[in-house]
């Protein structure tokens, strides 16, 4: 009972980043990355995203999931917590633009990158949902799919929270001007948007952590 009371009182998305700060390589790391995605850039105006994006994809690919996820997929129950968590790639640089360009168009600039490419169709692969899954997960794999996700981070195709008061996340982009390939560009925009296996995966985790109160936690209540 106490730990479902704390799970629901306390906002872990700042003990993640306590954590982190404990581990000299998540540390470093998120120094750097946090330090290269705020720095004006002459040439870009208000950050240099290309070296902001260099810097989260190193995170991400070289500090322990354990970190990288508890940053990521922290429970919220306040917008207070969901805006931390939504702010941990530092949106502003790696994530907003001014306007939001078509999807298919980043899409094929991903396409045209292999470690792009090659992690779209990882996270295609294990967030693959499926109605005849038990838990919406074809793989059943809730683990590699959050890592598959985190693979995204730095690429054109940077998936984040859509807003602070939901978990719904996607890449920054838009399906206008689609012309006659909008329903391929909703088919992509859905697998991050409707995709019940992702939306599950940080769920279930959390439910492995805290098995004796998830039941109150997933009602956000106190018990």
């Amino acid at each position: 009972v106490a730990h479902c009371i704390s799970l629901t009182t306390v906002n872990h998305c700042l003990d993640a980043a306590k954590a982190c700060n404990i581990d000299e390589t998540c540390q470093k790391l998120r120094t750097e990355y946090v330090s290269a995605c705020i720095q004006p850039s002459a040439r870009s105006g208000p950050c240099n995203q290309p070296k902001c994006n260099k810097a989260l994809r190193k995170f991400f690919d070289r500090v322990l999931p354990d970190y990288t996820h508890e940053l990521l997929f922290c429970p919220c129950t306040d917008t207070a917590c969901a805006e931390r968590r939504r702010q941990t790639i530092v949106p502003s640089c790696s994530y907003e633009e001014k306007d939001k360009p078509n999807c298919l168009v980043q899409l094929r600039l991903c396409k045209a990158d292999y470690v792009c490419r090659s992690r779209w169709a990882q996270f295609q692969y294990d967030c693959q949902p499926s109605e005849q899954s038990t838990n919406g997960c074809k793989q059943q794999n809730y683990g590699a799919c959050l890592l598959a996700y985190t693979g995204l981070i730095g690429s054109t195709i940077t998936p984040n929270y859509l807003d602070n008061s939901t978990s719904n996340v996607g890449p920054w982009c838009s399906c206008t001007a689609s012309g006659n390939h909008r329903e391929q560009c909703s088919d992509f925009l859905i697998f991050f948007h409707d995709n019940f296996c992702l939306s599950e995966s940080p769920i279930l985790i959390l439910e492995g952590h805290y098995p004796a109160c998830f039941s109150c936690f997933s009602t956000l209540k106190t018990c």
